[in-house]
């Protein structure tokens, strides 16, 4: 699980930085278009709920290794795109918005199956590994983007990601983990679900304020994101 993470991570932490410079240096977006790139591979945040609610409802590995394979499936289509000289900007969004769902059932998932995974005293230190070895994967994932895009261009640089994906759903699919059965979840409503999770969210003081903090760091930074690639990358 750990390495499953860090990998695919890593692998976003490229495309992160590819996608941006393809908009911009190859296919020549403007600056409306490079706004909409970056709404769109946000979007799929705003169904979180939805899918931490089917997350309980489902076998979690399924659902991480479903979301690899179509993260890596939609990536390939941009080196494949860009040798036929067909790539456009409409398909980086629609890659954008298959990545940003994916990410959103990987992380639902994932987040869903750790408990199962170790002892209840040690789940405290396995999200602090975890969290760790994210951190440090994005920023070598970065770092690295930065140079495949320099060295093979960033159309090329995003099979990277694909691999990533791949890799990370091998490693899924050899984990043997015993997942409780969810019956008697499924026959409550979905709706009802999400209502039940945000009710207890705002009955917890402690997990309230650690939201409401992620959530407007995650605003911030998305608005940051909007822009910087085109105003980096153009010359002035």
């Amino acid at each position: 699980m750990l390495s499953s993470e860090a990998v695919s991570l890593s692998g976003s932490a490229v495309s992160t930085v590819a996608l941006p410079a393809l908009a911009v240096l190859q296919l020549r977006a403007s600056t409306t278009e490079v706004a909409v790139l970056a709404f769109l591979g946000q979007l799929p945040n705003a169904f979180a709920l939805w899918a931490g609610a089917l997350s309980d409802r489902h076998p979690k590995r399924p659902q991480l290794i479903a979301s690899d394979l179509a993260a890596a499936g939609a990536l390939v289509t941009i080196p494949a795109s860009a040798l036929a000289g067909a790539l456009t900007v409409g398909q980086l969004c629609a890659v954008a918005v298959v990545l940003g769902a994916a990410r959103v059932v990987h992380d639902a998932a994932a987040i869903s199956l750790l408990p199962a995974l170790v002892h209840p005293d040690q789940l405290h230190d396995a999200n602090a590994k975890i969290g760790a070895a994210s951190s440090v994967a994005d920023s070598a994932g970065t770092n690295a983007g930065a140079a495949l895009v320099s060295a093979v261009g960033p159309a090329r640089s995003v099979l990277a990601d694909a691999l990533s994906f791949l890799v990370s759903a091998i490693l899924i699919w050899r984990m043997r983990v015993p997942e409780t059965a969810t019956a008697s979840r499924a026959r409550t409503g979905l709706v009802r679900d999400i209502a039940d999770g945000v009710r207890y969210v705002a009955r917890q003081p402690t997990i309230r304020t650690v939201i409401a903090a992620l959530s407007t760091l995650s605003f911030g930074l998305a608005v940051m994101n909007t822009y910087w690639a085109y105003y980096l990358l153009v010359p002035a």
